[in-house]
């Protein structure tokens, strides 16, 4: 039986998926018309947004969006309605929040004749009795209005009184409206704001670096302690930090399952690491195949993981298998975190060969991946978020220069607005100060706390004595971090904390002078041989790394490489005719190809790959030139090149063979540290029968509270230069107020 609807100068055929305007047919997309159909199936009823979607797109993941944009076909269809005499919102209501009300009169009408059936709008919500039953599939509502039998001037005044009073109605809600619209539009925008801050955590050596997450009565993080790493755990509202008893030494754990009953952890290691499934209760772990990872979250659905490598996201199933790339990214991600409803997926991407990081996003079925934040932040430097529990706001930190140095502070967004709220569609910032907020982890399930890792960047550039083990302030106030000795010690020159600009100095502290300044950020700096030039490595937006010359009467820095990117560790020659570096490159993938050492001939400006060199960084020239020292990339060997023979030959093993190699001002001995021996041991090694022998350890100074001491240089008196890394980091609850 065919049938067909009527309202106002309207038509819809259902079988024929017609709608008609005065005999006139109006073109509607296959969606569109079926939103315009379900909506009249039920004529002053609500309709749930869950009921559109599981009507018109069945089994299929579509936002919210997708249905406002129908609605919006449907008014603007309707709304062309013919010398004006419809109007769209006679027709279609929005239910903020829910979804969408017919609220037009309809007459129904099959092939066996007319069956008319009058909508009102002040008709919904009447008393069950004047509600009739549903008529062939459709919900109609009965005139409730009262008549004379055959009297046609008793039907019409009643009509004609409720006209009257809706028009006055309708005039006092436009009015309501447009006194609404407009203390919205006046009205600033509301933000999030911090109404308290506490100290979780008092012990200042929790490591800002790792990951902190929660089971809604503690709190797991890590904490540093000599040459190694504890997880430890403490209470939501505070108190002492008790060691958890982890199956593997520098345990990391990474989250933990929707059910609560499995940990996903780690153990630290050079580069990706094994990912590993451990119950809360305790026992032994099961490793998840041969998958490994940067970082690594359970899928809310808890039966396989999402994981982070080189080029992109991966899934796969807890066992391992069934491994597939989620998302392909131009660098490494890191800091997966998933949305309360588990329909996106956010994550940084810290490119190679750039000083920067961006926040992505990519839906749970794969699709729509982008970037947050596009041109907000230049060069942008965001990372690590957390969601509101009801994914009103997002939580994050980023890195901006503020006054001469980069202050990480974290900011906030929203996510979902209201039509009676004002929002902002820019991130709003939560934080400020000397203290530096990051990794924010919100508190469940209401939202009202925020934890985080709040870090006071501190380092002091010492001269240490191995024999009496007492350590001096270099340069007290100059904010020190690396530094380097010209050969007749007579110089000083160094990159400052924060700022990363580059001072030379009397080797007694006088006649501090800045040789470069802002936008440059400088680190590495070291003498040339006849103490006139500075060779430095520059962090720009564009390019991570690359080397420079400036004169040390200051003056403009020279770019040695103007068109190339990744070039770092600058060591002269003992002549001052060469100028040694690290290079790579970086791949279409966005990864680095292997390091090489070359040769950069300052006179004639060619330059030469060191012989068999590919896989090393770090060189450094023995005083006589006969020989160069090298470490290869995994951190793990160092080795040595014999000029004469172009042969390279093992000096010494270690687990994380540090970045500086310093020769005794005869050459007899090569020094480098292990930073990961027991007290971060400095050794040294005497070339004629490479003896080993230690040095110097730190373990008077890393019980002091020191988190790492890293060997630079050797001082004219034989002492050594050393980096004491004194941050001191705690776990703060920040009490929100949400709008």
């Amino acid at each position: 039986m065919a049938r067909s609807i009527m309202f106002g100068i309207f038509r819809l055929e259902l079988e024929e998926r017609r709608l008609l305007r005065e005999g006139e047919e109006l073109p509607l997309s296959p969606k569109v018309f079926d939103t315009l159909a379900l909506l009249v199936e039920k004529p002053g009823h609500l309709v749930t947004k869950d009921e559109f979607m599981n009507r018109l797109w069945p089994n299929t993941f579509v936002g919210e969006d997708a249905l406002a944009q129908n609605i919006s076909l449907l008014r603007r269809v309707l709304s062309a309605g013919g010398n004006g005499q419809a109007n769209a919102q006679e027709f279609i209501a929005t239910v903020p929040k829910r979804g969408y009300r017919f609220v037009a009169p309809v007459k129904l009408e099959s092939s066996g004749g007319t069956v008319s059936a009058t909508v009102l709008p002040e008709a919904v919500g009447l008393p069950e009795g004047h509600v009739s039953s549903n008529l062939d599939g459709f919900a109609l509502l009965q005139t409730a209005l009262p008549s004379a039998p055959g009297s046609s001037s008793a039907s019409n005044k009643p009509q004609f009184r409720v006209s009257v009073l809706m028009v006055v109605c309708a005039g006092v809600f436009v009015g309501l409206l447009a006194g609404a619209a407009m203390f919205v539009a006046l009205s600033p925008p509301r933000m999030p704001a911090v109404m308290s801050v506490t100290q979780i955590t008092h012990s200042g050596r929790i490591d800002p670096g790792g990951k902190m997450i929660s089971d809604g009565s503690r709190l797991y993080f890590q904490e540093r302690e000599g040459d190694h790493w504890n997880v430890v755990q403490t209470s939501l509202t505070g108190g002492e930090t008790q060691p958890v008893q982890v199956p593997f030494k520098n345990a990391v754990l990474l989250d933990l399952s929707p059910d609560h009953a499995n940990f996903l952890m780690t153990f630290r290691t050079d580069g990706e690491m094994p990912l590993w499934a451990w119950p809360v209760q305790g026992g032994v772990p099961s490793r998840m195949g041969d998958l490994t990872a940067f970082d690594a979250v359970w899928h809310p659905n808890g039966r396989q993981v999402v994981f982070a490598k080189a080029d992109g996201v991966y899934l796969a199933d807890r066992d391992g298998a069934h491994v597939r790339q989620f998302a392909s990214t131009r660098g490494s991600p890191w800091g997966l975190a998933w949305s309360p409803d588990g329909t996106v997926l956010r994550f940084a991407v810290f490119p190679s060969g750039t000083f920067s990081s961006s926040m992505w996003e990519i839906r749970s079925d794969g699709s729509n991946l982008r970037e947050l934040f596009r041109d907000w932040n230049t060069p942008p430097h965001e990372c690590c978020g957390s969601w509101s529990q009801d994914g009103t706001y997002f939580f994050f930190s980023s890195v901006r220069p503020e006054a001469g140095r980069r202050s990480n502070a974290l900011w906030s967004i929203q996510e979902k607005t209201s039509w009676w709220r004002k929002s902002s569609a820019q991130p709003f910032r939560l934080t400020t100060g000397p203290t530096e907020f990051g990794g924010p982890l919100i508190s469940a399930p209401d939202s009202r706390r925020l934890y985080v890792f709040g870090v006071d960047y501190r380092a002091e550039l010492v001269s240490f004595d191995p024999k009496s083990r007492q350590a001096t302030i270099l340069l007290p106030g100059s904010r020190a971090e690396q530094a380097d000795y010209s050969r007749d010690g007579e110089w000083l020159v160094y990159a400052t904390t924060l700022d990363n600009v580059v001072w030379r100095a009397k080797s007694d502290g006088s006649l501090r002078t800045p040789v470069t300044a802002p936008p440059i950020l400088a680190t590495h700096p070291v003498w040339s041989p006849d103490a006139k030039r500075i060779a430095f490595v520059n962090h720009s937006p564009d390019c991570e790394n690359k080397l420079y010359i400036v004169s040390a009467d200051a003056g403009t820095p020279r770019e040695l490489f103007p068109n190339e990117c990744e070039q770092y560790d600058p060591a002269w020659s003992p002549d001052g005719k060469y100028l040694g570096f690290v290079r790579s490159e970086k791949l279409v993938s966005g990864t680095l190809s292997p390091s090489a050492i070359e040769l950069l001939d300052l006179a004639t400006n060619q330059r030469s790959t060191l012989a068999d060199s590919q896989g090393l960084r770090s060189p450094s020239w023995s005083p006589d030139g006969q020989f160069v020292a090298a470490i290869t990339e995994d951190l793990h060997k160092l080795l040595l090149f014999d000029v004469r023979s172009q042969k390279w030959a093992e000096l010494a093993q270690g687990t994380s063979i540090g970045g500086f190699l310093c020769w005794s001002r005869d050459g007899a001995y090569l020094y480098f540290q292990d930073l990961l021996a027991p007290n971060e041991a400095v050794y040294r090694i005497r070339i004629r029968d490479r003896k080993l022998e230690v040095v110097a350890s730190f373990e008077s100074l890393i019980k002091s509270g020191v988190q790492r001491c890293a060997f630079m240089e050797l001082a004219p008196d034989g002492s050594l230069v050393v980096t004491l890394l004194r941050n001191h980091a705690d776990i703060y609850a920040l009490s929100l107020q949400l709008p």
